[in-house]
């Protein structure tokens, strides 16, 4: 036999006993007969050139040669039958595995703290790790599977894709809570004089609104530009600046961030978010429990489509 090529149904047999120490509870383990095992035992060696196990007083002690392999082997077999298990069923209440999904900072704040709920009271094993990564390589690392999942407005991502949609979004005007000219709401001839702190989030739900405002030739008098929607809160709450964010980033900022929310004044298309994963994962359980449950957390109305 060359020693290169093995029957890997064997290194089942050697994982046994090397855990049990006992060629009959072995036998029993993996459902072979005991003269059946022995038998894989005698091949192991065979292949090996080197007894493996010896029969002691204290049970199936391995030599040298097979303290050497054992880790190694052990180690390798339970990634595969992890990999195998994982494949054939997902069982939320039980199964530990972290799903990685690719999210804006806005989707952190805005979605994350319900889907950590759900995952605490219905999957108390499942960790979310959320990132980012620059919009040209998402559809490398969701093809990869270094994303399970993207959520938001990534309209680029297509070949080998399927998309699901969440909900719309809708903008508002973010002003200080005691603003001296805006107190019940924000006109067109009030944004277009006001002093406007500006994210630019390319590749963002945020940046079609910069589109969009471009393509309707309005120009603005932008005062401060920053990196993500996050700060926005905070700089206008303290300023007399006016800000364009997400209806539900507004929301959750109100009561604590010394701002208030009005109508925009500027007609935007609402913005569709979706969720957006890989053909190579759509039949993995584990992923689809995960889109499921994101469906029903941030919509239930909507169908997957390609």
């Amino acid at each position: 036999m060359n020693r290169h090529e093995i029957d890997l149904n064997l290194l089942t047999t050697f994982e046994a006993v090397w855990r049990l120490r006992s060629v009959s509870q072995a036998a029993a383990e993996i459902g072979l007969s005991q003269p059946a095992t022995s038998n894989a035992l005698r091949r192991l060696r065979s292949h090996f050139h080197d007894p493996l196990f010896v029969r002691t007083a204290t049970g199936m002690l391995p030599t040298p040669v097979a303290e050497q392999l054992g880790p190694a082997l052990v180690a390798a077999l339970w990634e595969i039958k992890n990999s195998l298990r994982r494949r054939s069923s997902f069982r939320p209440q039980k199964d530990e595995r972290t799903f990685t999904i690719l999210m804006t900072d806005v989707g952190e704040v805005v979605l994350l703290p319900r889907l950590l709920r759900h995952c605490r009271d219905h999957a108390p094993n499942v960790s979310i790790k959320s990132m980012q990564v620059p919009s040209a390589d998402t559809l490398s690392a969701l093809q990869a599977g270094d994303l399970d999942l993207a959520i938001g407005y990534i309209p680029e991502l297509q070949s080998g894709i399927y998309q699901q949609q969440l909900f719309r979004t809708d903008y508002v005007c973010m002003v200080r809570r005691d603003h001296p000219t805006m107190r019940t709401g924000v006109t067109r001839r009030q944004f277009l004089v006001a002093l406007h702190a500006v994210a630019e989030s390319a590749g963002t739900s945020h940046y079609a609104v910069e589109q969009h405002l471009s393509r309707l030739g309005i120009q603005r008098r932008i005062g401060l530009r920053v990196s993500h929607l996050l700060s926005l809160p905070f700089i206008v709450g303290s300023t007399n600046m006016v800000a364009t964010v997400p209806e539900s980033l507004g929301a959750i900022f109100e009561p604590s961030a010394n701002t208030r929310v009005f109508p925009h004044p500027i007609r935007f298309p609402r913005t569709a978010i979706k969720q957006y994963w890989h053909e190579r994962f759509h039949q993995d359980l584990g992923n689809r429990w995960l889109r499921q449950t994101c469906a029903a957390l941030f919509s239930s109305r909507s169908h997957p489509t390609r």
